[in-house]
C-alpha cells in the first residue's frame, strides 16, 4: 500500500516542543529507505536512449550524479513536472548533476530513455516495485544513493539531499542531518547550513524556512 506524507516541517509545532520532536521523528521514518541499495550498482544497465541507441547507463552518464526519475504507465502530473523541472534549474550551476527520466514499460512513444529488458537490468528491475513515478538518486559510480529518494516537490530538503549526493554522500545521512539541522521555530541551527543555502539558492534563509518532505511505497 502506497503512504504518501507532506510535512510543513516544524511550521504546525513552533511552541510545541515535543510536537517538534514527533514530526522529526516521523520525517526520519521517511528517509529511513533511501540507502536501502547503496550497494546496488546500475553503470551496466541497458537503455534505449532519445535517439534509438542501445547504451549503458555508465556510457551515458560517467562521472555524473543523476537524478533519476523512473516511470512505469503512471507518468508525471503536470504539477509533478512543473516541480522537476524547476529543481532542474536549482542546479542548471552544477555541471556533474544530470536529469533524466527512465520508462521501464511498455511504452516507446514516450520522449524518454527506456530500460532494454535483459539480464542488464534484472537486478534493478527487481528492486523498483512502483506503481506512480519514483525518483532516484545515482552517484558518480552508478550506485543508487537515493531510493524513491525525496522528490522534486519536496522543498529545500531534495535540493540539499542531491547536493550532498555530489559528493557520493547517501540519501538518509544527508536528510537525518538535514532535519536535525533544523530547529522548533522552523530555522536553520547551524552557520554551515546557512552558508549551503545562501551559496545554492542565491540569497540568505529569511524567518521560517518552507519545507515539504513525502515518502512513496
Amino acid at each position: 500500500m502506497k503512504k504518501s506524507f507532506y510535512f510543513l516541517i516544524f511550521s504546525i509545532c513552533i511552541l510545541a516542543s515535543s510536537c517538534t520532536m514527533m514530526v522529526k521523528g516521523i520525517a526520519k521514518l521517511v528517509v529511513k529507505n533511501y540507502n536501502d541499495y547503496t550497494s546496488t550498482h546500475i553503470s551496466d544497465i541497458q537503455i534505449v536512449d532519445l535517439n534509438g541507441k542501445h547504451q549503458t547507463f555508465g556510457s551515458l552518464y560517467n562521472g555524473k550524479t543523476v537524478y533519476l526519475y523512473v516511470w512505469k504507465d503512471k507518468k508525471l502530473s503536470e504539477q509533478q513536472e512543473k516541480s522537476y523541472l524547476l529543481l532542474k534549474e536549482h542546479f542548471a550551476k552544477y555541471p556533474d548533476v544530470v536529469f533524466t527520466k527512465l520508462c521501464i514499460g511498455s511504452d516507446s512513444t514516450s520522449n524518454t530513455n527506456r530500460l532494454v529488458n535483459n539480464t542488464s537490468s534484472a537486478d534493478f528491475r527487481n528492486i523498483l516495485n512502483i506503481s506512480d513515478p519514483a525518483p532516484f538518486i545515482i552517484g558518480k559510480d552508478g550506485a543508487i544513493l537515493s531510493y524513491k529518494g525525496p522528490k522534486p516537490e519536496d522543498k529545500i530538503i531534495v535540493d540539499y539531499v542531491l547536493y550532498q549526493a555530489m559528493n557520493g554522500e547517501d540519501g538518509t545521512k544527508s536528510a537525518k542531518r538535514f532535519i536535525r539541522g533544523i530547529n522548533g521555530n522552523s530555522q536553520f541551527k547551524s552557520d554551515k547550513l546557512i552558508e549551503w543555502y545562501t551559496n545554492h539558492f542565491g540569497k540568505a534563509p529569511e524567518g521560517k524556512l518552507s519545507m515539504s518532505l513525502s515518502s512513496t511505497n
